[in-house]
């Protein structure tokens, strides 16, 4: 057990630091950076916090790849072939962040062009660069419909490992269905119910509290049965 134990802690601190990683990152670029960047007739103003915003958010779904490899090497010894299908939904999350970031940036070819601009008139420049923008919303209600479900997927295998206390696992599976519902209603309805948005709010403090835990306290290989161990080994 000390043999397994040993590099799933060092990996479980991992996910904890990228968890850390990419929500502060995250929660920082929405409050400090984002606000008003989406208002083009002011972009000479907010050009330079615009691709500082991007840029934070390339960095954080750099994080995002992170923490999906991280969260495979600790749930892989419960379950390796549910584990690598989570995997693939985070993996695929941190692919379409970089979508949808691409195509926000399409904003600054459209607004620093010159031929552009001698196109165009400025309100049309205008418009079009909020076609991307809502572009990018768009991809991102399908990034939280892919997310949640890796991270549900996730959260199942650490609900059953007993790696951390089932009340965190509940709370981040009640978040990441969250998530699936939002994403799936801002597709499906004219108006989604506002509702779904704040039950999402929490998660947040959610992402927070398990990187902080799997930081500082890691994993609990002694609740780990002996069949757990045995199927890490047989899927190694």
């Amino acid at each position: 057990m000390d043999n397994t134990g040993s590099p799933l802690r060092l990996y479980a601190r991992h996910l904890g630091a990228a968890y850390l990683t990419y929500i502060i990152l995250g929660m920082l670029n929405s409050l400090l950076f984002k606000k008003g960047i989406y208002d083009f007739g002011a972009f000479n103003e907010t050009e330079v916090r615009f691709r500082f915003a991007q840029t934070i958010d390339i960095i954080m779904f750099i994080a995002v790849i992170w923490a999906s490899w991280a969260q495979y090497l600790v749930t892989k010894t419960i379950n390796k072939n549910i584990a690598f299908l989570a995997l693939l939904f985070r993996f695929g999350e941190g692919l379409l962040g970089f979508v949808a970031t691409i195509t926000t940036l399409t904003v600054i070819a459209i607004l620093r062009t010159q031929e552009y601009s001698n196109v165009f008139q400025e309100d049309q420049l205008h418009a079009l660069a909020s076609i991307f923008v809502n572009m990018s919303g768009s991809i991102w209600d399908v990034l939280l419909i892919i997310m949640g479900i890796g991270a549900t997927i996730f959260m199942y295998l650490f609900y059953v490992s007993n790696y951390v206390p089932k009340w965190l696992t509940l709370w981040g599976a009640f978040t990441y269905m969250s998530m699936v519902a939002y994403g799936f209603s801002n597709i499906l309805l004219l108006e989604p119910p506002q509702i779904l948005k704040h039950l999402m709010l929490p998660g947040a403090f959610f992402e927070i509290t398990f990187g902080l835990w799997l930081l500082i306290r890691g994993v609990s290989t002694k609740s780990c049965s002996g069949d757990t161990l045995d199927l890490h080994k047989s899927n190694a």
